[in-house]
């Protein structure tokens, strides 16, 4: 998968948040609620959140295709990992995660003052519609961040977060099919965000 990566996302690591600024050209957001609300007030707005997230991801996959799932914890300084609550919620939903990626935070963003690398770790799914709800869920709440989900090709990404979905794909053609059957779930903001 690094070799598809490297062909998909060139020069990039997989730091979901920096991606879309990369690809501008190929990058969709997508609001998870009506109104360009960020967080569930209940149930029934949860359900909502989900259900985009999951009709996003059907667009993609379609039922059995192989998905793989990215997550991502951390180490400071002296390089031990250390699990948050959110990296902890992350690794008992995805027991099979294995080491893929490490990445040098501290060198790419300038909020890190410390050395922190980001340790991404990936795991293959079958995926069908509510395979990765509790996952989802936890991003949608704002108590996971930098999860990703890619074909084994890595031709396009989905990254979900509180508020909604960032989806790059494999062309602009792509991106503006998308884009159009989705159209009521965009932002009205010029930027797109």
């Amino acid at each position: 998968m690094l070799e598809a990566w490297s062909r998909e996302f060139p020069g990039r690591d997989p730091v979901a948040h920096r991606l879309r600024s990369a690809f501008p050209s190929r990058w969709v957001r997508f609001h998870a609620l009506p109104e360009s609300k960020r967080y569930p007030a209940d149930e029934e707005e949860l359900a909502i959140v989900l259900g985009r997230k999951n009709r996003v991801l059907g667009e993609l996959l379609g039922s059995g295709s192989q998905a793989v799932l990215l997550t991502t914890c951390h180490s400071g300084p002296g390089g031990a990992i250390e699990l948050g609550r959110d990296e902890e919620s992350t690794r008992e939903f995805d027991r099979e995660a294995r080491p893929w990626r490490d990445v040098a935070m501290h060198d790419l963003d300038e909020g890190f003052i410390e050395p922190t690398r980001w340790h991404v770790r990936a795991s293959r799914w079958s995926w069908r519609p509510g395979l990765f709800d509790p996952l989802l869920r936890l991003a949608a709440l704002g108590e996971v961040a930098n999860v990703m989900i890619v074909p084994p090709d890595c031709r396009w990404l989905f990254h979900p977060y509180d508020g909604g979905m960032d989806v790059i794909l494999e062309s602009t053609r792509a991106r503006d099919a998308l884009k159009a059957k989705y159209a009521g779930w965009l932002s009205s903001r010029p930027d797109g965000l």
